[in-house]
């Protein structure tokens, strides 16, 4: 084999291997999110952790949690740019003020529709009297800079528009104190269907499956249609040969002479 086929082969074959590199990544990545698919159904099924137990959410990282107490409907904040099956909307933050009266812990009360993607009325979806509140934990951003909240008119009461909730720039807004996580409540048994809650969604599995299938397709390409080329240029050469044998030169034939 040639210098210039050995390079060929050896740079099939290692794209060949990379092919197959990347398959085998995202059959590891589909294991990963089988593994956190299956953590979060399990953090679903499991009790909810009642916040007074562990104020301090140290052992409720992806659990569900039950909090007590009355929303301060006269403070609110929208979350904008929130959209729901491709209706543009807001989400509706409303603070629970806990049983002591001097915490609150802001609650993702869920989805309402905003064409403007940043303004609505809240106090069309009022929720009063005491409420356990079931949700997921997150933590609320510090620090995050810019224009966090935005004042808007919302008669009574106060009422801001936010891409993000920033704890330092919320604290100072509310007569007490605030919770650095925040609640995203879930659907559930008397829970209003508006604002409209979420449960958590599964991660997509099956887009790793489709990945490596095409990497390991591509792989087996590349090695195939190589192999395949090489192949029809060899027989093509042979049949060359085959087809056109070497003529004798005319100057080496030894003609008899004509008698004269």
């Amino acid at each position: 084999m040639s210098p210039r086929g050995i390079a060929t082969a050896v740079l099939v074959i290692a794209g060949a291997a990379v092919c197959a590199r990347l398959g085998f990544w995202q059959i590891d990545r589909l294991h990963e999110k089988r593994r956190l698919n299956a953590e979060q159904a399990a953090a679903l099924a499991a009790p909810a952790l009642a916040l007074e137990a562990d104020p301090t959410l140290e052992r409720a990282h992806g659990r569900r949690v039950i909090a007590r107490g009355r929303y301060d409907e006269t403070r609110q904040v929208l979350l904008s740019n929130r959209a729901h099956d491709g209706t543009a909307g807001v989400e509706v933050v409303t603070p629970l003020v806990l049983a002591d009266g001097g915490t609150a812990v802001l609650v993702d009360r869920g989805w309402i529709p905003a064409p403007d993607a940043a303004t609505a009325d809240p106090r069309g979806f009022p929720e009063p009297g005491p409420h356990a509140v079931v949700g997921m934990p997150f933590a609320l951003r510090r620090g995050a800079g810019g224009p966090a909240l935005r004042a808007l008119p919302a008669g009574p009461g106060a009422l801001w528009s936010a891409r993000w909730l920033d704890l330092d720039s919320l604290r100072g807004r509310f007569p007490y104190a605030l919770a650095p996580f925040a609640l995203r409540e879930l659907p559930g048994p008397g829970v209003p269907t508006r604002p409209a809650r979420a449960a958590p969604r599964p991660l997509d599995e099956w887009t790793h499956v489709s990945y490596a299938a095409q990497w390991f397709l591509f792989g087996a390409i590349l090695l195939g249609g190589s192999a395949a080329l090489a192949w029809s240029r060899r027989r093509a050469g042979a049949l060359t040969l085959v087809e056109s044998p070497a003529r004798p030169d005319a100057a080496s034939l030894h003609l008899p002479e004509k008698p004269s």
